[in-house]
C-alpha cells in the first residue's frame, strides 16, 4: 500500500510551526475558557473549565492530550484520567465511551456540535474513534446532567471531541503556522504521525489536519495479545469565517480504518470508510443571538471472522458489510433578558438527527447464503427545547426542558441459505418480523434543573435534578436473529430484539462541593439515578430464537426487555501544589448498578483511583503515576459476567523542551510490566490468542515510548 509512504514524503516535505489552541465552552461554541483551577491541581492532567461571568458551578471537566504525555493510540483511554469516567474496550482503537456507569448510545458523544454517528452494528467505529489522539485538542465531560440545549439524548451524559484546529488571531496579515508530531511505541512496534497545517488572520482561517496510525499486535506479559494490530488514517479540512458580529465555520474530513482487530467480538474491522462535513454559524442581532448548524456523515464498514483470525472451516466463514447514514440540524435563538440589572439567557431552539443502516451478512464461499441483519432501519430524532441560564441572587442557575419526538421503521428482513431446519426457523422469524410493528414512534421529555452558588469565600457547592429519557436503538428494536450485533456489548451471548421497547427514564440527583483552600482543592460529587424501563439483556422466552440460537451457537439467547435499574455513586478530583516545582494531582471514582430483578448491572468499573506526582522546572516536566483499581465481585449473573481482582500499575512520563522549536516526550508505561484484567475489557473471541477463548482479555504490558513534537 502506498499510503504510509505518501504521508511520511508529505510530513517531511512541510517545516514545522507552532499550533495554537481553542477551547470550547459547555455549549461547545469557541471562546476564551475561564479556569476554576486550585493552585496546587496539576494543569497538565486535567482542567476544570467554566463557561460566562459566574465561577460558581463546575460546567466541564477536560482532558488536554497535547499538554499531558502518553502514549495512548484511542482517544477514549484519557477518560479514566476524568472523574466517574471509564472506557468500554473491545479493541485497539474501539473504545466505547462510558460516565457513571452508563455507556454506547446512552453517552452523547459530540464533534463539531454534532453527536457522531458509529456505522457499525457493533461500534467497531466507536464514536472517539474519529479523533486520535495526536489531532485532539480537548475531551470534556459535563459534569451531572447535560443542558437541554446541548444534546438530544444525554441520559448517560455529554462528551465533547474537540479537534486541534487553531484560532484566529488579532491582525489582518495572514499567519502561516504548521506543526508535525510523531511517536514510537515499543509494545506494538506502533507508529503515530500527525501534520497540522493552520493559516489564520483576524478574519479568516484554514486548517488541513491529518494523522496516521499503525501497529501490530500488543504484549500482555510473555505473550502476544494476538488480533490487536491496526491501521488509521484521518483527514480533516476546515475554514472559518468572522467579522464583529457573525462567525461561521465549515469543515469536512474522512476516516479510513484498515485490518484492524476486534479480539473481544465475533469479526474483526476490513474497512471502515466514513466521509463527514459539517456547518456551524453563529450571527449576533441587536436583540438576539441566531446560531445554526448542520451536518452529514456516511460510514461504510466491512468486517469479516476469517482474515486476521484463524477460522478453518470455510462453511463458517462470515462477512458483514454495514453502511449508514447521518443528516442533522439544528437552530436556536440567544435573548439576553435583563432582570434587576442583571442579564439572563434565555434560549429557544428545534434540531434534528436522522440515521439509517443497513447490514447484510454472506459467505463468501457459499453465494446462496445471506443475511439481512439490518434492512433499512431508520431512527430519527425531532426536538424542540427552551432553556434559562442566569443568576438569582448568590445563585448560579440552568434549567431547561426538551421534548423529543422519534420515529423508528426497519424495511423487510430475510435469510437464505442455511441447513433445512435453520433455514425453516429463521424463515420464521423473519415473517414475524415483517408482519410485526416496525413503524413505532417516542414522545419523550427531559428536564433540567441545576443551580450553584459560592457557600463561602473557599466552598462552592452545586446541585442537579433532572428527568432525562433515551428510547431504543436500532439493534435494541430490529435485531430480529440471535446474533451479537449489540453495539458492542461483546459478552458473548447472541441476542434478539424486542418490537415492544418503551423509552427509558432516568431521574437523577446530584449534589457537590467545591473546597479551594490555599494550595489545596478538592471537588466532589455524589450521585443517584433511578432509570425507570432500563434496556438490559434478560433470558429470552422466544421458542423458536432460542432453538435457533442452541444449533448456531450451543447457548441460549438473551433479549432485550425493559427493567428498572438504580446507579449512585462518587467522583471527585484533588490537588496539592507541595512547591514551586511539585505537585500532586488525584482522581477518584466509584460507581454501583443493580437492577429491580436483584442482578448487578453489567460492565460496571470497580472503585478506581490515580495519582501524579508531578515536577515541573525550566523546560523539563516528569510524571510519576499511580493507577489503582479495586476487585470486582459485584458482577452481572444474566451476562456471566465474570469477576476480577484488583491492580496496581507504575506509569513514568516526561517532556523536554530543547528548544522552543522541539520537544521530546520519553515514557515507560505499567512500568513493572504487570499482568491485569481490566473489568471493562470484552472477553476474548480469537482463536490465535494464547488466551483462552472465552477469557476476559488481559491489559497491555510494560510500553516504553519517544515521541518528538516541532513547532516554530
Amino acid at each position: 500500500m502506498m499510503r504510509k509512504p505518501l504521508m511520511a514524503i508529505l510530513l517531511l516535505c512541510l517545516n514545522p510551526t507552532a499550533i495554537n489552541l481553542t477551547f470550547a465552552d459547555a455549549d461547545n461554541k469557541v471562546a476564551e475558557p475561564k479556569l476554576l483551577q486550585a493552585q496546587n491541581a496539576d494543569p497538565e492532567i486535567t482542567e476544570i473549565i467554566v463557561a460566562g461571568e459566574a465561577v460558581t458551578q463546575i460546567d466541564a471537566i477536560s482532558s488536554f492530550p497535547n499538554k499531558f504525555p502518553t502514549a495512548i493510540i484511542d482517544s477514549a483511554e484519557l477518560l479514566k484520567t476524568l472523574p466517574g469516567a471509564n472506557v468500554n474496550s473491545n479493541g485497539p482503537i474501539t473504545g466505547i465511551a462510558q460516565y457513571r456507569g452508563l455507556y454506547g448510545d446512552r453517552v452523547a458523544v459530540l464533534m463539531d456540535n454534532e453527536t457522531v454517528l458509529s456505522g457499525g452494528p457493533n461500534a467497531m467505529d466507536a464514536p472517539l474513534s474519529y479523533a486520535p489522539p495526536l489531532l485532539l485538542e480537548s475531551l470534556s465531560i459535563t459534569r451531572g446532567l447535560a443542558p437541554v440545549s446541548s444534546s438530544q439524548e444525554s441520559i448517560g451524559g455529554q462528551l465533547t471531541a474537540t479537534l486541534d484546529r487553531g484560532e484566529f488571531t488579532n491582525s489582518t496579515p495572514m499567519a502561516l503556522n504548521t506543526g508535525i508530531s510523531t511517536r514510537h511505541d515499543s509494545l506494538d512496534n506502533g507508529e503515530h504521525h500527525a501534520l497540522k497545517i493552520i493559516g489564520a488572520n483576524n478574519r479568516h482561517k484554514v486548517a488541513v489536519l491529518a494523522s496516521y496510525d499503525e501497529g501490530d499486535d500488543a504484549e500482555a506479559a510473555d505473550h502476544d495479545l494476538s488480533g490487536t494490530a491496526y491501521q488509521r488514517q484521518r483527514y480533516d479540512l476546515s475554514y472559518g469565517w468572522q467579522n464583529e458580529d457573525t462567525t461561521t465555520g465549515v469543515s469536512v474530513g474522512s476516516l479510513e480504518t484498515d485490518n484492524t482487530g476486534t479480539p473481544a467480538l465475533p469479526m474483526d474491522i476490513i474497512y471502515i470508510d466514513s466521509s463527514m462535513a459539517n456547518l456551524n454559524a453563529s450571527k449576533n442581532f441587536e436583540q438576539f443571538t441566531l446560531n445554526t448548524r448542520m451536518g452529514y456523515r456516511h460510514v461504510d464498514h466491512g468486517m469479516d471472522n476469517y482474515s486476521l483470525r484463524t477460522n478453518a472451516n470455510p462453511m463458517q466463514h462470515r462477512v458483514n458489510a454495514a453502511s449508514a447514514q447521518q443528516f442533522a440540524w439544528g437552530m436556536n435563538i440567544e435573548i439576553p433578558v435583563d432582570i434587576r440589572n442583571t442579564i439572563q439567557r434565555f434560549t429557544v431552539g428545534i434540531d434534528s438527527t436522522q440515521n439509517r443502516h443497513s447490514a447484510k451478512i454472506t459467505n463468501p464461499n457459499m453465494a446462496a447464503f445471506q443475511v439481512q441483519n439490518f434492512a433499512g432501519t431508520e431512527r430519527n430524532v425531532y426536538g424542540l427545547f427552551t432553556q434559562w441560564d442566569g443568576d438569582i441572587g448568590a445563585w448560579n442557575l440552568n434549567a431547561g426542558v426538551r421534548y423529543n419526538h422519534i420515529t423508528m421503521d426497519s424495511d423487510a428482513v430475510a435469510a437464505a441459505g442455511m441447513m433445512p431446519m435453520m433455514q425453516m426457523l429463521a424463515n420464521t422469524l423473519a415473517t414475524d418480523f415483517n408482519t410485526g410493528d416496525t413503524d413505532k414512534n417516542f414522545n419523550n421529555i427531559d428536564l433540567v434543573f441545576k443551580a450553584s452558588r459560592a457557600l463561602s469565600d473557599t466552598l462552592v457547592g452545586n446541585i442537579g435534578l433532572g428527568r432525562k429519557t433515551r428510547a431504543p436503538s436500532y439493534q435494541e428494536r430490529y435485531l430480529w436473529l440471535p446474533l451479537e450485533a449489540t453495539g458492542g456489548l461483546a459478552d458473548g451471548f447472541t441476542y434478539i430484539g424486542n418490537l415492544d421497547l418503551d423509552s427509558e427514564v432516568s431521574h437523577e440527583l446530584t449534589l457537590g462541593l467545591e473546597w479551594q483552600q490555599g494550595n489545596f482543592h478538592v471537588d466532589g460529587e455524589v450521585f443517584y439515578r433511578d432509570i425507570d424501563d432500563y434496556i438490559q439483556g434478560s433470558p429470552s422466552t422466544n421458542v423458536t430464537a432460542n432453538t435457533l440460537a442452541i444449533m448456531m451457537s450451543g447457548r441460549l439467547p438473551l433479549q432485550f426487555t425493559n427493567i428498572d435499574a438504580k446507579l449512585y455513586g462518587f467522583d471527585g478530583s484533588y490537588g496539592y501544589q507541595l512547591s514551586d516545582s511539585w505537585s500532586l494531582h488525584g482522581v477518584l471514582s466509584l460507581v454501583r448498578g443493580r437492577s429491580n430483578a436483584g442482578d448487578n448491572l453489567y460492565r460496571i468499573p470497580p472503585l478506581n483511583h490515580r495519582l501524579a506526582l508531578s515536577w515541573v522546572h525550566n523546560n523539563t516536566d516528569i510524571h510519576l503515576e499511580s493507577v489503582l483499581y479495586d476487585e470486582q465481585t459485584h458482577t452481572a449473573s444474566f451476562n456471566d459476567e465474570e469477576s476480577t481482582a484488583g491492580y496496581g500499575l507504575i506509569n513514568l512520563r516526561g517532556n523536554y523542551q530543547f528548544t522552543p522549536q522541539l520537544r521530546v516526550s520519553l515514557g515507560v508505561e505499567n512500568l513493572f510490566d504487570k499482568y491485569y484484567r481490566d473489568h471493562l475489557a470484552g472477553y476474548n473471541r480469537n482463536a490465535d490468542s494464547p488466551v483462552p477463548i472465552g477469557d476476559r482479555l488481559p491489559g497491555s504490558g510494560r510500553n516504553i515510548y519517544v515521541g518528538i513534537k516541532f513547532s516554530l
